[in-house]
C-alpha cells in the first residue's frame, strides 16, 4: 500500500506528453538525481510556478465560475515557456492521494486523483478527469463532461452528480493541492543578501529577511523567540561553533553573526554558513507543509550535507523533496530516488532509480570519503536501512560525532546476508577494517528467539574479515525510542513500543521515516543504559 502523494506534469517544459515528470511527496525524503539541464529544477520549481492554481482547484469542479479557474503563474514573464515546444498550446498536471487515505470517507465516493489542464493562451485551468473510489471500494471515472454536471452539496468539499446518483468528496484531494500551494521552494542560489526588501523565489532576502528575523527575535511572542534560539543552536551544532548569535544590525540591512564571541557581517562568514542561516531561517519562519530545495549540498562540506538536510526536513510539516548531483547523498537519505535524463528527442525523462546493483565501495566514493578522512573522519557505520541513516545521524550529533562518521544503509535484506563478504572486501581497500562498524536490527520477536539464518550468515561473513557487528538486543531501532520523544513528535495518542513489538502491529503505528524526528527529541539519558547506548559510547 502506497503512502505517497503524487504530483505529475505532462507536456510541461522539457517533459512531453509521453514522458511525464512525477514528484512524490510522502514519508521521509524524495531525491531527484540527474545531470545539468535534465529537468530536475524545472520539476521542483513547477510547484512554485503553479501555486495560484494549486490553491484554488475546487473551483474547477464547481458551477459558479463555469468549472474554470482563471489565474496566473508566479515568477513567469512569458507563459509560453511552460508548455513543451512540441505542443505549445497547453499542459496538464495531476494530483493523486495515497492508498492509505482512500478508506477515510463515508457514504460519498472519494476523489483520489484528478487531471487538470491549463490553456496557455487564456491561462484558464479546467478539470479533465477525476478518478473516484465508491463506498464499496470500486473505482470509477468522471470525464470532463461529467464534471460540468456537478453541483455543490451542503457538505464541505462534496459535489453531487444527480445524473449518476453519486456524491464525490474532494476534500482530501484538494487539501493536497493546498498543501503544495503553501509549500516553499528554495533555489540553488541561496546567498542573496542585498539591500531592499524582497524575495528570491521563497527565500526572503535583504531587509525582508532581516526585519522578519528581528521581529521574531526581539519581539514579544515567546514561541517565535524560542524558534529563533533553536535555529541558532542547531546551526552552531552543525558547524561546531561554541556559541552563535544572529542579530539584525543597527541599519536593519543585514545580519550580525557573532561566532564564538567574535562579530561578523553575514556576507563575511562564507557561502556555506550564510546558506545555512538563510535557508533555515526561511523554513523556520514559514514552517511549510513541504520543502522543495535545489542542490542542498552546495557550499557545504560532505560531512555537513546530511545534517543540514535532516535539520531542514524537521522544519517541514510533511516532507522534503530535493534535487542533487550527489547520488551518494540521495542513496544515504532518500526513501525515494528518481533520475532525470535527456532523451534522444531532446526532451527529458524521469524514472525511479534502480538500486538492485549496490556497490558499497563505489557508494563510499560518491560520498567523498577520502576528502572526509583527510579532515579527521573516524570511519563508517553500516546500518539497517535508509531511515536509520538519519536516526543514527541524530544520535551522533548528540555525542558531537556527526562529522566523524559516514553512515551508510545496507538496504535491509538486500545486503544483510552472506553476500556482504564481497562488499566488505571492497570496503577494506578504502577503509581500515578497524574503522568499519555495523549495527543491524535483530528482528527478534522475543528475547530468546534465534537470529534469522541470513543475519547469522551476515554476521559470520563480517567477523571473518575482522569487522565488528552489533546486533540489536531489541527488535529494531524504533524499539529504543522513548515516550517523551515519541509524543513530542507524533502527539499524545502514541505509545512507545515493547522491546520486541513490531511497529506495524502496534496499537497506533507510525512510519519508520518518523524515527529520526523522534530521535531528535530523545535524550541520551533515555538510551544510555541500553545496548544501543553502549554502541554509541564505544564510537
Amino acid at each position: 500500500m502506497s503512502n505517497s502523494y503524487k504530483f505529475t506534469l505532462r507536456n510541461f517544459r522539457c517533459f512531453d506528453w509521453d514522458n511525464p515528470a512525477t514528484l512524490v511527496f510522502g514519508d521521509g525524503f524524495t531525491a531527484l538525481v540527474g545531470p545539468n539541464n535534465s529537468g530536475k529544477s524545472s520539476a521542483l520549481r513547477s510547484v512554485y510556478e503553479l501555486r495560484n492554481y494549486l490553491a484554488g482547484l475546487f473551483v474547477t469542479v464547481r458551477g459558479p465560475n463555469g468549472y474554470r479557474l482563471n489565474s496566473a503563474f508566479i515568477g513567469i514573464s512569458d507563459a509560453t515557456e511552460l508548455a513543451n515546444d512540441n505542443a505549445p498550446g497547453s499542459f496538464q498536471f495531476s494530483l493523486e492521494i495515497p492508498d492509505g487515505a482512500r478508506s477515510a470517507f463515508g457514504s460519498a465516493s472519494l476523489a483520489v486523483g484528478g487531471v487538470f489542464e491549463i490553456d496557455i493562451g487564456t491561462l484558464c485551468c479546467r478539470a479533465v478527469q477525476v478518478r473516484c473510489i465508491g463506498p464499496g471500494g470500486g473505482e470509477w471515472i468522471l470525464s470532463s463532461a461529467d464534471i460540468t454536471t456537478g453541483a455543490l452539496s451542503n457538505q464541505d468539499g462534496v459535489i453531487t452528480y444527480s445524473a449518476r446518483s453519486q456524491e464525490v468528496d474532494y476534500s482530501q484531494l484538494f487539501d493536497f493541492g493546498r498543501d503544495l500551494a503553501a509549500s516553499k521552494y528554495f533555489p540553488a542560489f541561496r546567498n542573496a543578501i542585498n539591500e531592499g526588501a524582497g524575495s528570491y523565489y521563497d527565500l526572503p532576502v535583504g531587509t525582508a529577511l532581516v526585519e522578519t528575523w528581528d521581529s521574531w527575535k526581539a519581539g514579544n511572542i515567546r514561541m517565535q523567540k524560542i524558534s529563533i534560539s533553536r535555529v541558532e543552536a542547531e546551526i552552531a551544532k552543525l558547524l561546531g561553533f561554541r556559541s552563535l548569535q544572529i542579530n539584525a544590525d543597527r541599519t536593519n540591512k543585514t545580519l550580525d553573526v557573532i561566532i564564538n564571541e567574535r562579530p561578523h557581517k553575514l556576507y563575511e562568514v562564507g557561502a556555506g554558513v550564510a546558506q545555512l542561516i538563510i535557508v533555515l531561517a526561511a523554513a523556520l519562519i514559514s514552517k511549510p507543509p513541504y520543502i522543495l530545495i535545489d542542490e542542498p549540498e552546495l557550499s557545504l562540506h560532505p560531512s555537513l550535507q546530511v545534517s543540514f538536510l535532516a535539520t531542514l526536513g524537521s522544519y517541514s510539516q510533511k516532507g522534503l523533496v530535493y534535487s542533487t548531483h550527489s547520488i551518494g547523498l540521495a542513496r544515504s537519505t532518500a526513501q525515494r530516488i528518481f533520475t532525470t535524463c535527456r532523451l534522444s528527442n531532446g526532451f527529458s525523462g524521469m524514472q525511479p532509480f534502480g538500486t538492485q546493483n549496490v556497490n558499497l565501495a563505489e557508494w563510499l566514493g560518491e560520498l567523498n570519503y577520502s576528502n572526509r578522512a583527510e579532515l579527521g573522519c573516524d570511519g563508517i557505520i553500516l546500518v539497517e536501512g535508509t531511515t536509520d541513516v538519519l536516526f543514527f545521524q541524530e544520535f551522533l550529533r548528540k555525542i558531537s560525532k556527526d562529522g566523524k562518521y559516514v553512515v551508510m544503509p545496507l538496504g535491509g535484506s538486500s545486503l544483510i546476508n552472506a553476500s556482504i563478504g564481497v562488499h566488505i572486501d571492497e570496503l577494506t581497500r578504502i577503509v581500515e577494517t578497524s574503522k568499519i562498524r555495523v549495527f543491524i536490527d535483530s528482528e527478534r520477536k522475543s528475547k530468546d528467539e534465534a537470529l534469522a539464518s541470513d543475519r547469522i550468515a551476515f554476521v559470520s561473513e563480517c567477523e571473518k574479515r575482522g569487522v565488528e557487528v552489533t546486533v540489536s538486543e531489541r527488535r529494531a531501532t524504533e524499539n529504543y525510542l522513548e515516550i517523551n520523544g515519541i509524543r513530542a513528535v507524533l502527539g499524545d495518542g502514541f505509545q512507545e513500543l515493547g522491546h520486541y513489538e513490531k511497529l506495524k502491529e502496534s496499537a497506533k503505528p507510525w512510519h519508520k521515516s518518523e524515527n529520526w524526528k523522534i530521535a531528535r527529541e530523545t535524550s541520551l539519558t533515555d538510551i544510555k543504559d541500553t545496548d544501543f547506548g553502549e554502541f554509541l559510547h564505544s564510537l
